[in-house]
């Protein structure tokens, strides 16, 4: 079960961008780094504008989110969001 990704590709509009598309799923990220937790789903991130990398760490879903998504549900949606931003997820 993955609850870690890493990302590339991801300069400064892409990022933003990225956080227009996850603020539709109610996850709203602030800055370069931080945590988000809402609704049973937890997890941190750390965008790098240098190397243009985006981390999300420790993915954690508890209820009631436990009761329709799954770690790896949730770092899939993730991916869709960024691929879709612009970005790729690195293998």
């Amino acid at each position: 079960m993955a609850n870690s990704a890493q990302y590339t590709g991801i300069d400064e509009s892409v990022y933003s961008n990225l956080k227009q598309k996850l603020s539709g799923f109610g996850i709203d990220l602030e800055g370069n780094s931080g945590k988000v937790s809402k609704q049973g789903v937890s997890a941190q991130y750390a965008f790098d504008p240098a190397t243009q990398t985006l981390n999300i760490n420790n993915v954690n879903v508890s209820f009631p989110a436990s009761m329709m998504f799954s770690p790896d549900k949730i770092i899939g949606m993730i991916s869709e969001a960024v691929q879709g931003a612009g970005g790729s997820k690195v293998a």
